[in-house]
């Protein structure tokens, strides 16, 4: 699988990189062969498979070996916390669980390392199509060894990626208002989309692919490593109420167009 890491890659990040390989090795080999009897439901629409737990298994083998002190927070197994300091893993090993299950090819591994609240690097990898997206502060975002940049785009021509959610998924804003906003950004922009990887909508908003994302009801290894691509790449990331994001809703952009996206759903 292609690795490329931007010259100066952190020691940490040529870790995570590894550890990013290594899960995404376990969703490959089952990717279009999942038997539906492994799969379990955690919720409304929301579902997990062997698969999930394998990749976190081979995941957390290359952190833990290669970091034994820092803490751990995946989506599957849990949190261990650090045997000294702060600093943590927070991984999603397949963010998109229902795209995978269905074959739909669009899902990736998402693992940040971060030291209380701030996230110091960050990777969403893509495994169909091998594209690993990375980011450490004040260093840059990054495709494959190529730096990434927010799209400077105005709403008019913005394509955005907006949830859809299920029942109970809202934590920030009624449905009504929630449904409101899409609505807005339906008819004053180029276009929405609902593609099912949070971590690789934020990846591909730091790419410029997207133009900005808009999702409630989220869980902090969502979107932590995400959250770096988009502030590296010049973007802005937010919830709701305009503050760092750590649960719930996210908002992100270029900075145009994320108080635009904002006010959509709060005015």
């Amino acid at each position: 699988m292609i690795s490329l890491l931007p010259e100066g890659a952190s020691p940490h990040l040529v870790l995570m990189a590894e550890a990013a390989r290594a899960g995404a090795t376990e969703l490959n080999t089952r990717y279009g062969k999942l038997d539906r009897s492994s799969v379990e439901s955690k919720g409304p629409a929301d579902f997990a498979s062997d698969a999930d737990l394998a990749a976190e298994n081979a995941i957390a083998l290359v952190l833990k070996r290669g970091a034994p002190d820092f803490g751990f927070e995946g989506e599957e197994t849990g949190i261990t916390k650090a045997a000294h300091g702060r600093l943590r893993w927070i991984v999603d090993p397949l963010d998109g669980s229902t795209n995978f299950i269905w074959s739909v090819p669009y899902f990736s591994v998402s693992i940040a390392l971060a030291e209380g609240s701030r996230v110091l690097a960050g990777i969403v990898l893509d495994p169909l199509r091998e594209e690993m997206f990375c980011a450490e502060t004040g260093k840059g975002a990054w495709l494959n060894g190529n730096q990434l940049k927010v799209s400077d785009r105005q709403p008019r021509q913005a394509l955005i990626s907006v949830s859809l959610p299920v029942p109970g998924q809202l934590k920030g804003i009624d449905e009504d208002r929630y449904l409101a906003g899409v609505r807005a950004v339906m008819h004053h922009s180029a276009g929405i989309r609902r593609l099912g990887s949070a971590a690789l909508d934020l990846a591909y908003v730091a790419a410029g692919r997207l133009d900005g994302y808009i999702e409630d009801g989220l869980s902090y290894y969502d979107f932590a490593a995400g959250k770096l691509l988009v502030q590296e790449a010049g973007g802005r990331i937010s919830d709701f109420a305009g503050h760092d994001p750590v649960a719930g809703s996210v908002v992100a952009g270029n900075p145009a167009l994320h108080a635009w996206l904002r006010n959509s759903f709060v005015a």
